[in-house]
């Protein structure tokens, strides 16, 4: 009987796991400025706290201090699937290719 409920859960535990597509580049610096405001992130899109508008995405991600120098625009736009679906959709949406 263990022998059933370990292979079964070991089934469902691969295909889930092959379900779960990790779409964030792991090898784009602009990542890790995306990823590491995460929080700000979350506010913004999930909670709107600020409202959900591109310049308070924007300044999520431009501060002093960040790890690529490039616009928050095109770091938003190369790191689209660093975070939950929800998030990754309102990302995506605000912040379509072509990537500047």
């Amino acid at each position: 009987m263990r022998l059933r409920i370990s292979t079964c859960l070991a089934i469902v535990g691969m295909a889930i796991a092959q379900t779960l597509k990790d779409e964030c580049p792991k090898d784009e610096i602009a990542c890790l400025d995306i990823i590491n405001s995460s929080q700000c992130i979350e506010q913004v899109i999930l909670e709107n706290r600020p409202p959900l508008t591109k310049d308070n995405l924007l300044k999520c991600v431009e501060y002093e201090g960040v790890a690529s120098n490039l616009p928050g625009a095109a770091k938003y736009c190369r790191c689209p699937g660093c975070h939950s679906e929800p998030i990754n959709a309102a990302i995506k949406q605000m912040f379509p290719p072509p990537c500047n």
